[in-house]
């Protein structure tokens, strides 16, 4: 079980306990994740609101995420996870874990696994705390724990019309602990001075929940009740870009316009279990606007990423605005993937320059031994035969 790209746990942790998590407001959650997350603003309005109420111990903020790859469900995960980190007001919660759901079950014997989670939290909540634990310190920090679940999808209680099983244990077992429960978990913890085996009861009452999945086949399932006969919706009309620079209209189908809860029941969620969570949230697809920001500014900015690189070897990288575009186009034809097709993209562009630089020839002199380095958007098009935008 890994946490991908995570936040700093053994970070300073300075003796916060006079600050108290009601002072930061939804507001101001949404305001640091969006620092993290681009293009979601409305997603994260709710996203902010249940960490809110986690961290206020009012009411369980357990949440659903559905998005296509690579619109931002891990990385709204990773987010709150590096909010925690950052704000001294969150260090009871910095406890969390973000895990794959098939993990969670035991196909062979169709049991479900809450161990295998407690201890993906276990070894943060050691991280956090810093020095041989205790059984109570162990406990309280992992009874505030946020637990992420991803590619819950792929988990159905349904696959091919027919029931399945591994599936169903696992909605069973996770509603369980969303309803709050006690689960005995073995480890070891410093009993009278010495590191001995102990059974620690976990609650997972004030725990928050938050289940992340593309959930695919939703998308084909919706599109086909909209575009049915008997159907009284019908696709909207989008302005967009024509290839000789005009505005046309296209009908396009977004499931953001059509989702209805139960279209969750029948692609093979529990209602049971659906009914657990705060809110299910429709991740938006990302506009080539976005793309482009996420490309340039974003936290995991490949181009930032980059020009530290070029920094280091005394050469001031930067990118034309067209060659940005350009590349931002080419992510958004990648439909499954978003804006993780930035990073090879980019990669692919500036991979010959990062391994020799000055074997390129496309170099500036400027003052003081330093170069300059320009991808411009001829550069885009040689590499990756780019054409230009709404084209």
């Amino acid at each position: 079980m890994t946490t991908p790209d995570r936040a700093p746990s053994g970070a300073a942790q300075a003796p916060a306990a006079e600050a108290d998590p009601r002072e930061i407001r939804p507001a101001r959650i949404q305001e640091e994740l969006q620092k993290s997350v681009l293009g979601q603003d409305d997603t994260l309005r709710q996203v902010a609101l249940a960490v809110y109420k986690h961290t206020t111990g009012m009411v369980p903020g357990n949440i659903l995420l559905i998005g296509n790859s690579g619109t931002g469900k891990t990385t709204i995960m990773v987010a709150i996870q590096r909010l925690y980190a950052s704000l001294p007001h969150y260090q009871p919660f910095r406890s969390m874990a973000i895990v794959n759901a098939n993990l969670l079950v035991d196909p062979d014997r169709l049991e479900f696994r809450p161990d295998r989670l407690l201890a993906a939290v276990e070894q943060q909540a050691r991280a956090i705390i810093g020095h041989p634990a205790t059984a109570a310190e162990l406990k309280t920090a992992m009874d505030r724990a946020t637990i992420c679940i991803d590619e819950i999808d792929k988990l159905s209680a349904v696959v091919a019309g027919k029931p399945n099983p591994i599936g169903i244990v696992l909605q069973q077992g996770l509603l369980t602990l969303m309803e709050g429960s006690h689960v005995p978990f073995r480890t070891h913890a410093v009993v009278d001075g010495q590191d001995q085996p102990v059974t620690l009861q976990i609650d997972t009452q004030g725990m928050m929940f938050i289940c992340g999945g593309a959930f695919e086949g939703l998308y084909d399932q919706v599109y086909a009740r909209v575009i049915s006969p008997t159907s009284t919706q019908k696709l909207k009309p989008v302005m967009v870009r024509q290839a000789d620079g005009g505005l046309g209209f296209e009908s396009r189908f977004s499931l953001r316009d059509f989702f209805r809860l139960d279209d969750i029941f029948q692609y093979g969620m529990v209602p049971q279990f659906i009914a657990r969570f705060d809110g299910v949230l429709l991740l938006a697809e990302l506009s080539l606007v976005v793309l482009k920001e996420i490309l340039l500014d974003s936290v995991d900015s490949p181009f930032l990423r980059s020009r530290r690189f070029f920094e280091g070897l005394g050469i001031s990288l930067e990118l034309e605005d067209m060659a940005a575009e350009l590349i931002a186009v080419q992510a958004a034809r990648h439909t499954r993937t978003g804006a993780r097709a930035l990073r090879p993209l980019f990669g692919k562009v500036v991979n010959a320059f990062e391994y020799d630089p000055w074997g390129t020839g496309a170099l500036q002199q400027l003052e003081e031994g330093r170069f300059r380095l320009l991808l411009t958007a001829e550069i885009v098009r040689k590499t990756l035969g780019a054409g230009e935008p709404g084209a």
